[in-house]
């Protein structure tokens, strides 16, 4: 997993630097994905979206195989304020993203 975590990782960074393979790693993602050893299951699609100053985008993942009701350590455990961001640093989704918001509690 971290081979693939590290392709990944290179892939992205290729991506801010190389505005083609960034187009058609949205466009073509299983060919631009294989090209860098990262091969994806037959059957499975992947979308490529990219975030931007004022859009994030949330992958909800699907729920556990069998389960229909998660216990409270399960939802507390799914349900935190953080997530990771493409390079697996932790993000805190609730962060002010300029140090001009004068709302922002960690920017008064």
């Amino acid at each position: 997993m971290t081979e693939q975590r590290n392709a990944l990782t290179n892939l992205f960074a290729a991506c801010w630097k190389d505005d083609a393979l960034k187009a058609r790693f949205m466009s073509d993602p299983k060919a631009v994905l294989a090209e860098h050893g990262i091969n994806v299951p037959e059957g499975m699609d992947v979308n490529v979206v990219e975030n931007s100053d004022n859009t994030v985008h949330i992958t909800l993942p699907m729920a556990p195989a069998g389960s229909t009701e998660l216990s409270d350590e399960e939802i507390s455990a799914a349900a935190g304020g953080f997530t990771q961001d493409n390079l697996g640093c932790s993000v805190d989704l609730m962060a002010c993203p300029s140090s001009n918001n004068p709302d922002c509690p960690k920017h008064r």
